[in-house]
C-alpha cells in the first residue's frame, strides 16, 4: 500500500509522519470521529458526515478551529491527493478523528484540537465483504448493554465507547464470525458496536428507535429510500423477540451499506438470502450511487482468485 497523505494539524502530509504527543486527549479520553466513503471514486453524503461530526463536537465542547465548510473542503483535498494511488475497482473511506489536543504536560489542560482526516482503502476487505453480502452473516446478541442516554448520549459519535468491543468479543466466543447486537438496560434492541440493525416482517421494514442507538446516515438514506419503493416503514421499540420472528433482518453502516443476516442467535432465517426487500433496497442505493456495488465487490473477488 501507498504511504497515503493526510491532514494533519494543517498540513498535508504523509500518514507514516503523523506523531501523537503522549499528553494529547486522544490517548486520555478519545475523541470525536465520523466516516465518509467514496463509491465509484465518487464522494457520497460527506456533507452530511461532516454536520455530524459537529453536532458531536458541540455537544462535547471540543473546538476544532475550523468550520464545517473549510472541514469538507480539507476531506475533498485529501481525496485529491489520493485518488491516483485508487485502482479502478477501489473506493476510499475518508475518517475524521479530532480530539481536544495535547497538553505541556499530563495535568494541564490542553492548549489545541489535534485534528486528522485520513483516507482508508476498502479493497482490502473485499473477499471477506463480498461473502457476506451473498451469503449474510451471523448475528449475536450480546450480554454487553449499549451506555444509556443518561450517561452518554448516543448520538454524540465518539471513540471511547468499550462496550462495542466488549460486545463485539462476546459474539466470537460464540462465532468467530458472527456480528453483535447491542441492547440497551431496558431489553429494547438499541444497536450493533458499529452499525444500524434493521429487520423486516410481513413486508414491513422495522428499525429501533434512537433511544440509544446512534441515527446512521445510511440507515436514514435507506428509510428514504424504503418510502419511495412504497416499503411501508416504522421506528418503533424492538426486542429480542421481534428478532426471533423476523423474515429479513439486514444491518448498515456506511462503509458496507447493507450487510443481509443469515442467521440470528443460531437460528437460519428464512431464504432467501438476502431477502426481497434487501434486495429492493440494495437495488435502489445502487441506482442512487450509479454503482452496483455488490456486483462490482463480487466481481472483482472473482476475477482476482
Amino acid at each position: 500500500m501507498e504511504d497515503l497523505i493526510c491532514y494533519f494539524n494543517g498540513e498535508y502530509i504523509k500518514e507514516s509522519e503523523v506523531k501523537l504527543s503522549i499528553n494529547d486527549y486522544f490517548i486520555r479520553e478519545g475523541g470525536v470521529y465520523d466516516m465518509g466513503r467514496s463509491y465509484n471514486h465518487v464522494p457520497f453524503f460527506w456533507k452530511e458526515h461532516v454536520d455530524r461530526l459537529f453536532y458531536s463536537l458541540r455537544a462535547l465542547h471540543i473546538e476544532s478551529g475550523l468550520t464545517p465548510e473549510e472541514t469538507l473542503n480539507i476531506s475533498f483535498e485529501v481525496f485529491r491527493r489520493n485518488e491516483k494511488y485508487l485502482e479502478p475497482e477501489d473506493d476510499f473511506v475518508i475518517h475524521y478523528l479530532i480530539s481536544r489536543g495535547a497538553s505541556t504536560h499530563y495535568f494541564a489542560p490542553p492548549t489545541g484540537p489535534t485534528i486528522l482526516i485520513h483516507c482508508i482503502n476498502l479493497l482490502p476487505v473485499y473477499e471477506m465483504q463480498a461473502k457476506d453480502y451473498q451469503e449474510g452473516i451471523h448475528l449475536v446478541v450480546a450480554s454487553t448493554r449499549q451506555i444509556p442516554a443518561q450517561c452518554l448520549d448516543p448520538k454524540i459519535k465518539y471513540t471511547n465507547r468499550l462496550c462495542n468491543s466488549s460486545a463485539m468479543f462476546e459474539a466470537k466466543m460464540v462465532d468467530p464470525k458472527a456480528w453483535a447486537l447491542m441492547l440497551d438496560i431496558n431489553g429494547r434492541v438499541a444497536e450493533g458496536p458499529i452499525y444500524n440493525c434493521l429487520m423486516v416482517r410481513d413486508g414491513k421494514l422495522l428499525t429501533p428507535k434512537l433511544h440509544n442507538a446512534l441515527g446512521g446516515i445510511t440507515r436514514g438514506t435507506l428509510l428514504r429510500l424504503a418510502k419511495e419503493c412504497g416499503i411501508e416503514t416504522e421506528e418503533t421499540d424492538l426486542y429480542v423477540y421481534d428478532f426471533y420472528n423476523a423474515d429479513e433482518i439486514f444491518i448498515t453502516a456506511n462503509s458496507y451499506t447493507i450487510l443481509p443476516v443469515a442467521k440470528f442467535n443460531e437460528r437460519e432465517l428464512p431464504k432467501p438470502v438476502p431477502g426481497q426487500v434487501t434486495q429492493q433496497l440494495y437495488s435502489a442505493f445502487s441506482k442512487l450511487i450509479g454503482v452496483d456495488i455488490v456486483k462490482r465487490m463480487v466481481s472483482y473477488v472473482k476475477a482476482n482468485k
